[in-house]
């Protein structure tokens, strides 16, 4: 049999599917759901797409490259994203509640729409993939991710300011 790579972008669903249907036909007078050997290779299938389709949501956030550029992240976005990380307990420590406090006296600040759509987890940073701005959602990653998140924005807010 030749081996063929999918493309990267096909869900696990798909991915489960496809692989049953392929060692489906190897098998003799077994149904592919009745074999155990096609049964594995497609739970092994679907487990290998499921982490893929996982990198690749997450990817243009912490990629190869790591977390997003925060260079051209305005002040008050990093000051809302750094309220939604204190509001939802993603920073460890009082560091993070000084700096939001410092950052939120800074006149206009936490009127500007910036603000507004950091305090909905929404980061506005240059992806360091494709080098443009993009709007990233810390609701939509896992805990241990949106931690990191918060710290890089705490530690880039308080060089600041």
């Amino acid at each position: 049999m030749v081996p063929f790579r999918l493309p990267a972008l096909l869900s696990a669903g798909a991915l489960a599917t496809i692989a049953a249907l392929s060692l489906g036909g190897c098998a003799s007078e077994t149904s592919a759901a009745q074999n155990p050997e096609t049964q594995a290779a497609a739970t092994a299938a679907a487990t290998a797409a499921a982490q893929s389709t996982a990198s690749q949501l997450t990817g243009g956030l912490t990629g190869a490259l790591g977390l997003p550029n925060l260079s051209s992240t305005s002040t008050g976005n990093l000051a809302g994203v750094l309220n939604y990380c204190v509001t939802n307990n993603l920073t460890s420590g009082g560091a993070a509640s000084g700096i939001l406090s410092t950052a939120s006296q800074q006149p206009g600040l936490t009127g500007s729409s910036d603000y507004s759509a950091g305090q909905q987890g929404i980061l506005q940073a240059i992806s360091n993939q494709t080098s443009t701005s993009q709007q990233y959602s810390l609701s939509s990653l896992a805990e241990p991710l949106r931690r990191k998140v918060c710290s890089a924005v705490s530690s880039r807010l308080q060089g600041m300011l």
